[in-house]
């Protein structure tokens, strides 16, 4: 049974190494790319289980420090660790291992990403942030991020984006000093421009300084017709109002924080512009490429 992985694909643009010992979300997010294809019954259960072959949450800890141990030096050249996939590292039902093995890992110089939909985690975080501020070394080897939709309707159990932006504010201004910990947000999937472009304004008010941003996709193909789901609709993505997207992100954020735009988005462009024009169309000091690293600013 192993914890770690290497993603492939759309999952490798958040990070090369993962820790996934759960499988299984209480989002119920109805975009959800874990409850699509075969796998679908197994990998997006309703509520957070241990993979099989996982007898509990301590010898889920034992298995990740073994595995992670015997790969430290590979994972800190890769740009260290990603929680998780497969399910949400700050869930009620999660977050003690995960902390756990993140408080570890960074202990040991291996730099750890989290994203999750979960608001009020603010005291959790930062007692992580406390514990490593005495390790002046390893200061800054957290980054938290937090999915920005904008549609709590098609993320039924997971907190209000108004709630999760509000956590990254209070992390910001109340508990996070020095840089111990980076603040960030994945506005994937763009559900529609506008809704995004807000979300982006107010987590960078909010004090986040890097984004992530992508497509829905199916599999890993741009979504290119009309989406739905249940009873909510959504327009196509046009090529013309992702370019006007990406212009106000530009200006939004210029000076403030970093940008990635997945490949998702690239895949769009490139249904209209050539791979050149759309490099020429992202050429902005701030707009960052796959290589670069939250943690160090250099390309890995």
């Amino acid at each position: 049974m192993k914890i770690l992985s290497r993603p492939k694909g759309n999952a490798e643009e958040y990070g090369r190494w993962s820790v996934n010992p759960y499988i299984g979300c209480s989002h119920g997010c109805l975009y959800c790319y874990l409850k699509k294809g075969p796998s679908g019954a197994y990998l997006g259960q309703d509520a957070p289980v241990l993979k099989k072959g996982i007898v509990n949450e301590e010898h889920a800890y034992h298995l990740a420090m073994t595995e992670i141990i015997a790969n430290r030096d590979e994972i800190i050249s890769d740009g260290g660790l990603f929680m998780s996939f497969t399910s949400d590292p700050c869930a009620p039902e999660t977050r003690d291992l995960f902390y756990r093995i993140a408080k570890e890992s960074v202990c040991m110089d291996i730099p750890c990403t989290m994203l999750t939909k979960v608001s009020g985690i603010e005291r959790i975080i930062s007692e992580i942030a406390r514990g490593l501020d005495y390790e002046y070394t390893h200061a800054g080897n957290i980054a938290i991020g937090w999915t920005l939709t904008g549609h709590d309707e098609l993320e039924p159990g997971a907190s209000t984006n108004a709630d999760r932006i509000l956590t990254i504010k209070n992390l910001k201004e109340k508990y996070v000093c020095g840089g111990a910990i980076r603040l960030w947000a994945s506005i994937e999937p763009v559900i529609d421009f506008p809704s995004s472009l807000d979300m982006i304004y107010q987590a960078l008010n909010a004090g986040c300084q890097h984004f992530k941003i992508g497509l829905l996709t199916n599999n890993t193909r741009v979504v290119r017709k009309p989406f739905e789901f249940g009873e909510h609709k959504f327009d196509a993505y046009k090529v013309i109002d992702c370019m006007h997207f990406i212009e106000d992100v530009m200006r939004l954020t210029e000076g403030k924080a970093t940008v990635y735009w997945k490949q998702s988005v690239r895949d769009l462009l490139e249904t209209i512009y050539t791979p050149a024009a759309v490099d020429e169309l992202l050429n902005f000091p701030h707009f960052v490429g796959k290589g670069w690293s939250m943690f160090t600013s250099d390309v890995r």
